[in-house]
């Protein structure tokens, strides 16, 4: 098996993988792993922009504030004020790096925009394809750093770990499978960065790009991290549901310019649901769309912008209205079909402050982290931003070389240990594909789910699990092996929590369980090592 050494190895190639990458290239021999063509990320399809405190007339107090109600209760407020304070910092090294935002006509300051669930216009954009300036930008400066070392295509498998099932386990690198070669790889640094961001493709219709299998969650996980708050799943309200068109996220800035909800005979609907009408939270206004669609029977409703004039559209939303009009709808003129699709994982790998798991040398950021930021439901635009500060914060801390300190446990937090299954197969279970695993996902995890739906998947997931792993060898494996590994792993802990969970809270809705609880308390996961 081929080795590469390095001082750090970052799996993944979006915001948050780049933050580490260009805070650490001065002195740091780097390898970013790719499992497809770097640009194929979450961070480029994210169209909204970046939360942060930039106006003079907003507030620190008031961003978090807006956080933490978002969150439903159950955000850690260390973390959210550590990230929220960092927000300038993290629009100033944007623009360091050339990062070209939309800036007001007359003023030339940045142009800050509106996003549901924020009391202030905070979010720094660039249009409506801010991800894709911002990756597009930053992974253009990777040629010029002669420390950084690009690898498309490796698929990540396992984490290589020294002292393995012990209190002094450390993470010494990763294995890879070189997709054009077939073969495995491994890749030897003290320090990994896991940034693969998310689990959008284990539902039918997500806004994720197709590398989002979960590699990095299952991975730490399998390792012996803990994750938490896996329940926690967003669905964007508004994604463009035409049945000649692929699922495309319409951005929730569409609805903070004015942008309207309304049922297929023009009635608006949102005021029914919340004070806020359009610019509530977006797992209040997700629920809303899911209740109207189901009274209808149709599948989906209708975000107008038609009142907008056609100028300010095509300046504020370029790459919604060609997309749109490239299906042969014109945005100007007539609604948009949107419903619900699956969007953010809220939880994921328990990291503290400076991105470190549980094990020594593993970090996580992103998408892939649970850093205590989002809580029960993610906050418009603070995605981004969580990216920069943690990846940042990473660079620092193994620039430093500062001591490795274990996650916060924290308080009345509820540890338990996985569901295994039996390894028995009955009669009705067919063959594991990856499609039925997102159906049964979509049928039994969604946006309102309930306890006996999640018993049955979890029991089908375990009897599945058994199935993949018998006679499956490193030497002989896939991608697609690689892949259902880590979907299979990153279900079955989504369905522990949400069945740990015995109450309705933010983005987890259970008809057993549909009021919330006093206490607001984390689900933390810990594996049971043999």
């Amino acid at each position: 098996m081929m080795n590469h050494h390095f001082d750090c190895i970052i799996i993944g190639s979006g915001l948050a993988g780049l933050s580490v990458a260009l805070s650490l290239a001065e002195n740091q021999r780097i390898a970013i792993l790719s499992k497809d063509v770097l640009i194929n990320t979450a961070s480029d399809k994210a169209q909204g922009g970046i939360a942060a405190v930039w106006d003079p007339f907003d507030s620190f107090e008031r961003h978090i504030n807006d956080t933490l109600v978002a969150g439903a209760g159950l955000c850690d407020r260390e973390a959210v004020t550590h990230i929220i304070e960092n927000s300038p910092d993290a629009i100033r090294w944007l623009l360091s790096h050339s990062v070209d935002f939309t800036r007001d006509a007359t003023s030339q300051q940045l142009h800050l925009t509106l996003e549901g669930g924020h009391s202030h216009r905070r979010v720094a954009h660039a249009a409506d394809k801010t991800g894709h300036v911002i990756t597009h930008t930053l992974q253009s400066l990777l040629d010029s750093h002669p420390n950084i070392h690009v690898f498309e295509h490796y698929a990540s498998c396992e984490l290589l770990l020294n002292n393995a099932r012990t209190e002094n386990v450390e993470c010494q690198g990763v294995s890879a499978l070189n997709l054009q070669s077939g073969k495995m790889e491994s890749f030897i640094a003290p320090h990994i960065v896991l940034a693969t961001g998310g689990i959008g493709q284990l539902f039918t219709h997500t806004t994720n790009p197709v590398v989002a299998t979960g590699d990095g969650i299952a991975m730490a996980w399998r390792a012996g991290c803990r994750v938490a708050n896996m329940e926690f799943i967003q669905f964007h309200p508004t994604a463009l549901t035409l049945s000649n068109a692929p699922t495309f996220l319409i951005s929730e800035a569409v609805r903070g310019e004015g942008g309207l909800l309304r049922r297929p005979d023009g009635s608006r609907f949102m005021p029914d649901y919340d004070s806020r009408a359009e610019l509530a939270p977006r797992d209040i206004v997700a629920r809303a769309i899911e209740a109207e669609i189901k009274k209808s029977g149709g599948n989906h409703v209708l975000l107008d912008i038609s009142h907008m004039p056609k100028q300010e559209i095509m300046h504020h939303f370029p790459m919604i209205y060609e997309t749109c009009l490239s299906y042969g709808l014109d945005i100007s003129t007539r609604p948009i079909p949107v419903a619900p699709a699956a969007h953010y994982t809220c939880g994921g790998v328990l990291v503290n402050q400076n991105g470190q798991t549980d094990i020594k040398g593993l970090y996580c950021a992103g998408e892939t982290a649970y850093t205590g930021l989002h809580g029960a439901n993610r906050l418009a635009s603070n995605s981004l931003l969580e990216c920069i500060v943690t990846g940042r914060n990473i660079a620092r801390n193994i620039a430093a070389h500062l001591p490795w300190e274990t996650p916060t446990t924290y308080d009345n937090t509820v540890c338990i240990n996985p569901v295994t299954g039996n390894g028995k197969q009955s009669a009705q279970d067919s063959a594991l594909d990856a499609n039925r695993l997102r159906q049964l996902m979509s049928q039994c995890f969604g946006i309102v789910r309930n306890h006996a739906g999640m018993q049955a998947a979890l029991q089908q997931l375990n009897a599945w699990k058994a199935q993949l792993h018998s006679g499956t060898s490193l030497q002989a494996i896939s991608l697609n092996q690689i892949e259902l590994g880590s979907m299979l792993d990153v279900a079955s802990l989504m369905l522990q929590c949400g069945l740990a969970r015995k109450e309705s809270r933010g983005l987890h809705y259970t008809t057993d369980y549909p009021d919330t609880a006093k206490a607001a308390i984390p689900t933390v996961l810990a594996p049971l090592l043999s």
